[in-house]
């Protein structure tokens, strides 16, 4: 599913000199890449549906993301443990973040490192019954993984729970089902005041359900 794909959506920096015991609130801007499983570029292709770009906010109880075309796509709000998926007919998708997508969730510990706007990440790779999947994380960027411990959905919490919070900078996910390679790299990262009235449900949207 990929609208669970964009929730491991997810991660920020902000300046090289943030204490680790800090966690952040603001604003990270992603740009995505494509390849079949063959090398080929098809970000022209893929893009017309997955969109170029993800520009993600979050705080240590909520998160949302739009576009590039500043269309949001996703909110999340950790009082009710409840996910909002939107799309471009104003119509939205609730889904309580209980729901489980992926009966297998197996983490790696990798010995790589990638220093990315200024920081050291390291790697994990996962296994999902879908996808294998490589983030890139710093521990010095990093939200309350609590707030987000009923987070199913997408499986943010095992994510969270497996970097003591730390949110990536650059992953890599491939489908096996669907054929494809996305890497998901962040170009920007505005740290930022965010309050719950940054995170309220958009004027103009519609349930589904």
């Amino acid at each position: 599913m990929q609208k669970s794909i964009l929730i491991l959506t997810l991660a920020f920096a902000m300046s090289s000199a943030i204490p680790a015991a800090s966690t952040f609130t603001g604003k990270i801007q992603y740009r995505y890449f494509f390849k079949d499983l063959q090398g080929n570029d098809i970000t022209d292709q893929a893009s017309s549906t997955m969109g170029r770009e993800q520009h993600y906010f979050v705080n240590n109880s909520y998160y949302k993301s739009y576009d590039e075309a500043d269309n949001i796509t996703q909110l999340y709000d950790s009082r009710s443990n409840t996910y909002y998926g939107f799309w471009k007919d104003k119509t939205s998708h609730q889904i309580d973040a209980l729901t489980r997508t992926s009966q297998q969730y197996t983490i790696t510990k990798l010995d790589k490192r990638e220093t990315i706007l200024g920081y050291e990440c390291i790697a994990i790779q996962v296994e999902t019954d879908e996808t294998t999947s490589i983030y890139y994380y710093s521990p010095l960027m990093r939200i309350d993984h609590q707030a987000f411990a009923k987070h199913n959905f997408g499986d943010w919490n095992r994510y969270l729970e497996a970097t003591n919070g730390a949110l990536s900078l650059k992953y890599i996910i491939t489908n096996h089902k669907k054929g494809y390679i996305w890497t998901i790299v962040a170009e920007k990262i505005t740290p930022m005041h965010l309050t719950t009235k940054d995170f309220q449900f958009p004027v103009g949207y519609n349930l589904r359900n």
